[in-house]
């Protein structure tokens, strides 16, 4: 997974042997990570990483990653997760003298030194990674960046919010040949790629370096009067810092719990059944469903505009087509899901503008743009 609003890089066990890493090194460090929704804990390896092949290769000698040592998938079928947001997020807890106390010599986290069950209960590991001193690791795209690897920035194409399956018993190898799955990591590279986008770039500035924060003003549903979007509470600038990140992680839409019951009734004017569907795919999804494609038909509902602060201060509007937050054959053939969601209950008002955004987008998170926190750069895709 490509996850921009996350900044460590994570292999499940299988789809990394440590056995046959000539370069591996062990660390005394150790990574628990918790998202929205999901969780996972292990050790923190320094080693070799390569992207690209033949003259396009680019290698660092010392990156660092963690290995999963948790139970569970929480990547949906992926192998791993790359995180591409900057330095903060990639927090890990040193545990030499722990290892010390336990006889572990050399104090190193490799082989894993704890047994399954109560040890990687990650609620329980949580409270007992963080009785040990905190540092931050520097994120893979940044040592790219620092060792004069790659310029600071990067640019991705994503074609659909969710993966489009027509056949429920597709192979991973046909789900990926499907050109509504494929898309494209340029990493160091931005607007020059020419043949991935074509017509203008919209900017939206970045507010700070923690996510890729901005500054979300308003949501128009439609041809209606745009939705005035609150700001972050003031308790919460200090530690959050705008009221809306940009995050390849997030399948979703996720709305501040006001501004959502505002695109509801916005909904509801347009046509009074609107609302209602989308409560019906909400208790669908929660048990891994969706509706069936012929219970919505994007043609009829609004397309959303998103009112973003630019780098000049004047408003960047981004429109999101209804097909792309109500995608067909979604997760499961014949299905359709609605990628609107109501604020997380323990998030502050803030809102987590996921890949409805980007699909259909040529965008480029261009880090070193502007002198400060960088500019998100966004086109249609080729």
């Amino acid at each position: 997974m490509l996850d921009t609003g996350s900044s460590s890089l994570a292999r499940l066990q299988g789809a990394y042997d440590p056995s046959g890493d000539e370069t591996l090194q062990a660390t005394p460090y150790a990574q628990e990570v918790i998202y929205g929704g999901g969780a996972w804990a292990g050790p923190v390896l320094r080693s070799a990483l390569c992207f690209g092949h033949g003259h396009h290769e680019r290698r660092i000698d010392d990156a660092l990653f963690a290995l999963i040592e948790s139970e569970g998938r929480p990547f949906r079928g992926a192998d791993g997760i790359l995180g591409l947001a900057y330095r903060d997020l990639n927090p890990a807890y040193d545990l030499s003298t722990l290892l010390q106390q336990r006889g572990v010599e050399p104090p190193v986290n490799w082989p894993w030194p704890f047994p399954a069950g109560h040890d990687l209960d990650l609620a329980k590991f949580k409270d007992f990674l963080h009785k040990h001193p905190r540092t931050t690791l520097t994120p893979v795209f940044s040592a790219l960046e620092e060792e004069g690897v790659l310029r600071d920035r990067f640019a991705l194409t994503v074609g659909r919010a969710v993966v489009h399956v027509t056949e429920d018993r597709a192979s991973p190898h046909s789900l990926a040949a499907d050109p509504l799955n494929r898309g494209a990591l340029v990493l160091g590279g931005g607007p020059e790629h020419q043949h991935l986008y074509h017509g203008a770039f919209h900017d939206v500035q970045v507010l700070h370096d923690l996510y890729y924060n901005a500054n979300l003003r308003a949501v128009r549903v439609g041809g209606q009067d745009p939705i005035p979007v609150p700001p972050l509470d003031a308790g919460d600038v200090a530690s959050r810092h705008s009221n809306a990140l940009l995050d390849t992680g997030s399948s979703f839409l996720v709305l501040e719990s006001s501004t959502y019951a505002a695109v509801l009734a916005a909904l509801g004017r347009h046509d009074a059944r609107l609302p209602d569907l989308v409560a019906q795919s909400q208790a669908a999804l929660r048990e891994d469903r969706g509706l069936p494609n012929h219970a919505v038909d994007p043609r009829h509902w609004p397309d959303l505009h998103l009112h973003l602060e630019a780098p000049d201060g004047r408003d960047t509007v981004l429109r999101i087509a209804a097909s792309h937050y109500w995608p067909h054959n979604a997760l499961h053939a014949g299905q359709t899901i609605c990628l609107l969601m109501a604020q997380l209950p323990h998030f502050p008002k803030q809102s987590i503008l996921g890949l409805p955004l980007f699909a259909g987008r040529y965008t480029v998170f261009d880090r070193q743009a502007g002198g400060g926190p960088g500019v998100v750069r966004l086109a249609t895709a080729a």
